[in-house]
């Protein structure tokens, strides 16, 4: 729960979020898989030159193996009514979200020891942390691409959101601003074999991104779909 709030709105933006389930929390690989396409929606970003790294979301997360944290988390999904369709659209509703559950399990005593260890460095390092949501483990820092990056491959850091935004559109595959025929031919571009690219990460977002009708299967449907709702 603590990491579906955290950045369901970013997965949310495609069909494919139906692939993070709630039973997903208690796999590590799908959350490993999760923080994988956000660090590759990041890297791809800042490469188009789209990433405003002046509002960079950073997380740290719980252990979601814990029994403890996932009975408060079904707690507190329970007593507020979580509207998870919302937060897959509303920026503010979802962080809104974000600092409530922050706000509870500080009130339950839960601390996170790595987001501790990882602000005691940005403060040496004196990067400007503009809020902190500690028990949570999510930060928004002031920082730059190369910075940005080191994080990326910080043991306590699980995945840096640049720009700490929701996409526009996850449509919008060549990040050029629109969604046209330019990314339906992207697709088949991915389908032909000739997009791979050398980090993990951003092969891991292209395939997730491909995936237009949600179907769990990249294909020449998904570039059909693309263009009919663009």
């Amino acid at each position: 729960m603590v990491l579906l709030i955290a950045f369901a709105a970013f997965l949310g933006n495609s069909p494919t979020v139906s692939a993070f389930g709630m039973d997903d929390l208690k796999s590590d690989s799908r959350m490993q898989l999760g923080y994988s396409i956000i660090n590759g929606y990041s890297k791809l970003s800042a490469r188009s030159g789209l990433t405003d790294y002046s509002k960079t979301a950073v997380y740290c997360g719980q252990d979601l193996s814990n029994p403890y944290l996932l009975a408060l988390a079904g707690t507190f999904y329970f007593t507020n009514g979580v509207d998870l369709e919302r937060t897959l659209t509303d920026n503010g509703y979802a962080l809104g979200l974000v600092r409530k559950l922050n706000a509870f399990l500080e009130r339950m005593g839960v601390k996170n020891e790595r987001l501790t260890s990882l602000k005691a460095a940005l403060k040496n390092e004196k990067v400007p942390v503009t809020e902190s949501l500690d028990s949570v483990g999510l930060l928004f820092i002031k920082t730059d691409s190369a910075f940005a990056g080191r994080l990326m491959n910080d043991d306590r850091v699980d995945f840096v959101f640049a720009g700490g935004e929701v996409p526009p559109s996850m449509k919008d595959l060549n990040m050029d601003g629109r969604s046209d025929f330019e990314d339906a031919s992207y697709i088949q571009r991915f389908l032909a074999g000739e997009l791979v690219y050398p980090d993990a990460d951003e092969n891991e977002y292209i395939k997730f991104a491909t995936d237009i009708d949600g179907d769990k299967n990249q294909d020449i449907r998904d570039a059909t779909a693309l263009l009919r709702d663009a």
